[in-house]
Protein backbone atom coordinates (compact mmCIF):
# COMPACT_ATOMS: atom_id res chain seq x y z
CA UNK A 1 0.00 0.00 0.00
CA UNK A 2 2.62 2.28 0.95
CA UNK A 3 4.57 1.86 -2.70
CA UNK A 4 0.97 2.34 -4.48
CA UNK A 5 0.60 5.60 -2.00
CA UNK A 6 4.58 6.73 -3.12
CA UNK A 7 3.96 5.85 -6.50
CA UNK A 8 0.42 8.13 -6.90
CA UNK A 9 2.13 10.73 -5.68
CA UNK A 10 4.98 10.87 -8.05
CA UNK A 11 2.61 10.37 -10.67
CA UNK A 12 0.75 13.17 -8.98
CA UNK A 13 3.60 15.45 -8.91
CA UNK A 14 4.73 14.79 -12.59
CA UNK A 15 1.37 15.73 -14.03
CA UNK A 16 0.82 18.49 -11.87
CA UNK A 17 4.92 19.79 -13.11
CA UNK A 18 3.85 19.03 -17.40
CA UNK A 19 0.50 21.32 -16.84
CA UNK A 20 1.96 24.19 -15.06
CA UNK A 21 2.25 27.31 -16.33
CA UNK A 22 6.09 27.46 -18.12
CA UNK A 23 7.80 29.54 -20.75
CA UNK A 24 10.48 27.63 -22.77
CA UNK A 25 12.70 29.60 -25.15
CA UNK A 26 14.87 26.95 -27.49
CA UNK A 27 18.18 28.30 -29.00
CA UNK A 28 20.27 27.54 -31.73
CA UNK A 29 23.19 28.32 -32.29
CA UNK A 30 24.98 29.42 -35.74
CA UNK A 31 26.97 26.88 -36.95
CA UNK A 32 30.41 28.40 -37.14
CA UNK A 33 29.71 30.69 -34.46
CA UNK A 34 29.40 34.61 -35.27
CA UNK A 35 32.58 36.68 -34.55
CA UNK A 36 31.69 40.37 -33.54
CA UNK A 37 35.00 41.35 -32.27
CA UNK A 38 35.10 43.63 -35.23
CA UNK A 39 33.04 44.79 -38.23
CA UNK A 40 35.47 42.43 -40.86
CA UNK A 41 35.48 39.84 -38.79
CA UNK A 42 31.59 39.84 -38.25
CA UNK A 43 31.41 40.40 -42.10
CA UNK A 44 33.88 37.55 -42.66
CA UNK A 45 31.93 35.09 -40.24
CA UNK A 46 28.58 35.54 -41.90
CA UNK A 47 29.09 34.84 -44.43
CA UNK A 48 31.34 31.16 -43.16
CA UNK A 49 28.12 30.48 -41.84
CA UNK A 50 26.29 30.89 -44.85
CA UNK A 51 28.48 29.38 -47.08
CA UNK A 52 28.51 26.48 -44.23
CA UNK A 53 24.62 25.26 -46.11
CA UNK A 54 23.93 24.67 -42.42
CA UNK A 55 20.38 25.48 -41.53
CA UNK A 56 19.51 28.59 -39.13
CA UNK A 57 23.65 30.07 -40.21
CA UNK A 58 22.81 32.79 -38.14
CA UNK A 59 21.09 31.00 -35.12
CA UNK A 60 17.62 30.55 -34.07
CA UNK A 61 15.61 31.20 -30.78
CA UNK A 62 11.71 29.37 -30.76
CA UNK A 63 9.28 30.31 -28.15
CA UNK A 64 7.12 28.04 -25.83
CA UNK A 65 3.90 29.24 -24.27
CA UNK A 66 2.14 26.47 -22.55
CA UNK A 67 -1.04 28.23 -20.33
CA UNK A 68 -3.99 25.96 -19.38
CA UNK A 69 -2.91 22.72 -21.53
CA UNK A 70 -3.12 25.08 -24.35
CA UNK A 71 0.85 24.95 -26.05
CA UNK A 72 1.70 27.58 -28.21
CA UNK A 73 5.06 27.43 -30.28
CA UNK A 74 6.60 30.22 -32.60
CA UNK A 75 9.51 32.12 -33.54
CA UNK A 76 10.19 35.53 -35.73
CA UNK A 77 11.81 34.52 -39.08
CA UNK A 78 12.51 36.76 -41.98
CA UNK A 79 10.32 35.65 -45.17
CA UNK A 80 12.63 37.43 -47.90
CA UNK A 81 15.83 37.44 -45.90
CA UNK A 82 17.80 39.04 -48.59
CA UNK A 83 20.58 40.55 -46.83
CA UNK A 84 22.80 39.53 -49.66
CA UNK A 85 21.13 41.72 -52.00
CA UNK A 86 21.50 44.42 -49.36
CA UNK A 87 24.86 43.83 -48.81
CA UNK A 88 26.55 43.42 -52.52
CA UNK A 89 23.96 45.82 -54.44
CA UNK A 90 21.89 48.26 -52.26
CA UNK A 91 25.69 48.72 -50.83
CA UNK A 92 24.08 49.09 -47.03
CA UNK A 93 27.56 48.14 -45.12
CA UNK A 94 26.93 47.86 -41.54
CA UNK A 95 23.34 49.62 -41.67
CA UNK A 96 21.66 46.53 -43.15
CA UNK A 97 21.43 45.53 -38.95
CA UNK A 98 19.13 48.11 -38.83
CA UNK A 99 17.59 47.51 -41.97
CA UNK A 100 14.02 45.73 -41.57
CA UNK A 101 13.50 42.97 -43.59
CA UNK A 102 9.66 41.17 -44.49
CA UNK A 103 8.76 38.98 -41.45
CA UNK A 104 6.63 36.63 -39.72
CA UNK A 105 5.72 34.11 -37.40
CA UNK A 106 6.52 30.49 -37.49
CA UNK A 107 3.82 27.37 -37.28
CA UNK A 108 3.91 24.99 -34.47
CA UNK A 109 3.84 22.64 -36.45
CA UNK A 110 7.05 23.60 -38.28
CA UNK A 111 8.87 24.44 -35.12
CA UNK A 112 7.95 21.24 -33.61
CA UNK A 113 9.16 19.08 -36.02
CA UNK A 114 12.75 21.33 -35.65
CA UNK A 115 12.57 20.63 -32.50
CA UNK A 116 12.34 17.47 -32.40
CA UNK A 117 14.96 16.60 -35.42
CA UNK A 118 17.67 18.91 -33.57
CA UNK A 119 16.86 17.46 -30.05
CA UNK A 120 17.42 13.66 -31.02
CA UNK A 121 21.09 14.69 -31.79
CA UNK A 122 21.09 17.91 -28.92
CA UNK A 123 24.50 19.67 -30.02
CA UNK A 124 23.19 21.77 -32.00
CA UNK A 125 20.02 22.55 -29.39
CA UNK A 126 19.24 23.61 -26.08
CA UNK A 127 16.62 25.49 -24.26
CA UNK A 128 15.69 27.33 -20.59
CA UNK A 129 11.89 27.28 -19.37
CA UNK A 130 10.26 29.48 -16.79
CA UNK A 131 7.58 27.74 -14.20
CA UNK A 132 5.32 30.76 -14.58
CA UNK A 133 2.45 31.47 -12.09
CA UNK A 134 -1.09 31.97 -14.12
CA UNK A 135 -1.21 35.88 -14.10
CA UNK A 136 2.58 35.91 -15.82
CA UNK A 137 1.12 33.08 -18.50
CA UNK A 138 -1.99 34.43 -19.02
CA UNK A 139 0.17 37.99 -19.71
CA UNK A 140 2.43 36.22 -22.53
CA UNK A 141 -0.17 34.51 -24.27
CA UNK A 142 -2.05 38.42 -24.51
CA UNK A 143 1.72 39.86 -25.28
CA UNK A 144 1.84 36.59 -28.66
CA UNK A 145 -2.16 37.06 -29.14
CA UNK A 146 -2.07 41.10 -30.14
CA UNK A 147 1.32 40.54 -31.52
CA UNK A 148 -0.39 38.27 -34.28
CA UNK A 149 -3.41 40.46 -34.14
CA UNK A 150 -1.30 43.63 -34.94
CA UNK A 151 0.87 41.71 -37.41
CA UNK A 152 3.74 42.92 -35.46
CA UNK A 153 5.84 40.68 -37.08
CA UNK A 154 5.86 41.55 -40.53
CA UNK A 155 9.09 43.45 -39.85
CA UNK A 156 11.88 41.25 -39.63
CA UNK A 157 15.13 43.21 -38.17
CA UNK A 158 18.35 42.78 -35.65
CA UNK A 159 17.79 46.42 -34.42
CA UNK A 160 13.45 45.92 -34.06
CA UNK A 161 12.39 46.44 -30.66
CA UNK A 162 9.32 44.31 -30.37
CA UNK A 163 7.53 45.84 -27.35
CA UNK A 164 7.86 48.87 -29.30
CA UNK A 165 5.96 47.15 -32.22
CA UNK A 166 8.84 47.87 -34.45
CA UNK A 167 9.02 43.76 -35.27
CA UNK A 168 11.74 42.16 -34.42
CA UNK A 169 14.83 39.79 -34.85
CA UNK A 170 14.46 35.55 -33.54
CA UNK A 171 16.32 36.89 -30.36
CA UNK A 172 14.71 40.04 -29.47
CA UNK A 173 11.24 38.47 -30.07
CA UNK A 174 12.41 35.60 -27.44
CA UNK A 175 13.81 37.61 -25.39
CA UNK A 176 10.81 40.14 -24.70
CA UNK A 177 8.80 37.13 -23.61
CA UNK A 178 10.72 37.22 -20.65
CA UNK A 179 10.45 41.00 -20.03
CA UNK A 180 6.42 40.42 -20.33
CA UNK A 181 6.60 37.49 -18.12
CA UNK A 182 8.43 40.19 -15.11
CA UNK A 183 11.28 37.21 -14.89
CA UNK A 184 14.40 39.08 -17.15
CA UNK A 185 17.13 39.76 -14.69
CA UNK A 186 20.63 41.54 -14.93
CA UNK A 187 22.51 37.79 -15.34
CA UNK A 188 20.34 37.01 -18.19
CA UNK A 189 20.16 40.59 -19.53
CA UNK A 190 23.99 40.57 -19.61
CA UNK A 191 24.85 37.34 -21.06
CA UNK A 192 22.40 37.23 -23.50
CA UNK A 193 22.72 40.73 -24.93
CA UNK A 194 25.71 43.04 -26.23
CA UNK A 195 26.57 46.34 -27.71
CA UNK A 196 28.56 47.41 -30.45
CA UNK A 197 29.39 50.88 -31.66
CA UNK A 198 28.86 50.90 -35.16
CA UNK A 199 30.94 53.49 -36.95
CA UNK A 200 29.49 55.79 -39.63
CA UNK A 201 31.54 55.62 -42.34
CA UNK A 202 30.95 52.24 -42.70
CA UNK A 203 27.38 52.63 -42.28
CA UNK A 204 25.35 52.98 -45.64
CA UNK A 205 21.35 53.86 -45.95
CA UNK A 206 19.46 54.14 -43.78
CA UNK A 207 21.99 55.94 -41.58
CA UNK A 208 23.95 57.30 -43.76
CA UNK A 209 23.81 58.58 -47.81
CA UNK A 210 26.92 57.28 -48.45
CA UNK A 211 26.71 53.47 -50.12
CA UNK A 212 29.24 51.17 -48.49
CA UNK A 213 30.54 47.80 -50.82
CA UNK A 214 30.74 44.93 -48.49
CA UNK A 215 34.66 44.58 -49.81
CA UNK A 216 35.78 48.45 -47.65
CA UNK A 217 34.04 47.16 -44.97
CA UNK A 218 36.16 43.55 -44.89
CA UNK A 219 39.39 45.25 -45.87
CA UNK A 220 39.09 47.89 -43.62
CA UNK A 221 36.39 47.60 -40.60
CA UNK A 222 39.34 46.27 -38.26
CA UNK A 223 37.39 48.09 -35.21
CA UNK A 224 34.18 49.43 -33.64
CA UNK A 225 33.93 53.20 -33.31
CA UNK A 226 35.55 54.76 -30.32
CA UNK A 227 33.56 57.30 -28.32
CA UNK A 228 34.90 60.17 -30.36
CA UNK A 229 34.15 59.71 -33.80
CA UNK A 230 30.85 59.42 -35.56
CA UNK A 231 28.62 56.40 -34.67
CA UNK A 232 25.89 54.86 -33.31
CA UNK A 233 25.48 52.47 -30.58
CA UNK A 234 23.11 48.50 -31.32
CA UNK A 235 22.11 46.44 -28.37
CA UNK A 236 21.08 43.25 -30.17
CA UNK A 237 20.02 40.09 -28.56
CA UNK A 238 22.27 36.89 -29.10
CA UNK A 239 21.13 33.23 -30.00
CA UNK A 240 25.17 32.63 -29.75
CA UNK A 241 25.35 33.82 -26.11
CA UNK A 242 21.97 32.54 -24.94
CA UNK A 243 22.76 29.12 -26.22
CA UNK A 244 26.48 28.90 -24.50
CA UNK A 245 24.70 30.54 -21.23
CA UNK A 246 22.57 27.63 -20.92
CA UNK A 247 25.60 25.45 -21.59
CA UNK A 248 27.71 26.93 -18.70
CA UNK A 249 24.42 26.37 -16.21
CA UNK A 250 24.02 23.17 -17.37
CA UNK A 251 28.05 22.92 -16.34
CA UNK A 252 27.34 24.25 -13.09
CA UNK A 253 24.58 22.99 -11.57
CA UNK A 254 25.72 20.70 -9.32
CA UNK A 255 26.55 24.37 -7.61
CA UNK A 256 23.76 26.13 -8.18
CA UNK A 257 20.69 25.21 -6.35
CA UNK A 258 18.53 28.10 -8.24
CA UNK A 259 17.89 25.72 -11.28
CA UNK A 260 17.60 22.05 -12.62
CA UNK A 261 18.82 20.59 -15.45
CA UNK A 262 16.16 19.09 -17.79
CA UNK A 263 16.35 17.09 -20.65
CA UNK A 264 14.47 16.94 -24.22
CA UNK A 265 15.55 13.82 -26.26
CA UNK A 266 19.63 14.31 -26.01
CA UNK A 267 19.17 17.99 -25.60
CA UNK A 268 19.87 19.51 -22.22
CA UNK A 269 18.72 22.38 -21.08
CA UNK A 270 17.68 24.52 -17.09
CA UNK A 271 14.45 25.02 -15.62
CA UNK A 272 13.61 28.23 -13.06
CA UNK A 273 10.40 28.55 -11.09
CA UNK A 274 9.91 32.33 -11.01
CA UNK A 275 6.15 31.66 -10.39
CA UNK A 276 6.68 33.23 -6.95
CA UNK A 277 6.92 36.40 -8.84
CA UNK A 278 4.44 38.79 -8.98
CA UNK A 279 2.62 39.58 -12.72
CA UNK A 280 3.65 42.85 -13.90
CA UNK A 281 1.38 45.29 -14.10
CA UNK A 282 0.11 48.10 -16.41
CA UNK A 283 0.44 48.30 -20.63
CA UNK A 284 2.46 45.02 -22.23
CA UNK A 285 3.31 47.77 -25.29
CA UNK A 286 5.71 50.71 -25.16
CA UNK A 287 4.01 52.64 -27.58
CA UNK A 288 1.31 52.50 -30.24
CA UNK A 289 1.26 49.30 -32.25
CA UNK A 290 1.80 50.63 -35.82
CA UNK A 291 5.15 49.06 -36.92
CA UNK A 292 5.22 51.09 -39.97
CA UNK A 293 6.50 54.09 -37.58
CA UNK A 294 9.52 52.35 -37.23
CA UNK A 295 9.63 50.86 -40.93
CA UNK A 296 9.34 53.97 -42.54
CA UNK A 297 13.05 54.84 -41.51
CA UNK A 298 13.96 51.74 -42.33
Amino acid sequence: MKKLILLLTLLSTNIMAETKPKLTLYFIPSPLGMDWSTPANLAMSALKNRLSLQSRFMGHVFVEVQCGGEKQLTGMVGKRFDYLNQLLIESRGLAVLYHSFAGGLEEKVNVEEEIKELSEDGERINFVSFHLNQGQCDRVSQYLKEYREKDVGRYYGLANRPLYAEGAGCSAFGASFLEVAGVMDLDIKDAWSQTVSIPLKFAGPPLTTEKVNLLKLMTSGSSWASPKEPHKNLMFWSPDRMFSWVKEKVSIAKDDKNFQVVELGKARGILYDKSHLPSPSGPIWQQHLDPSIQASKQ
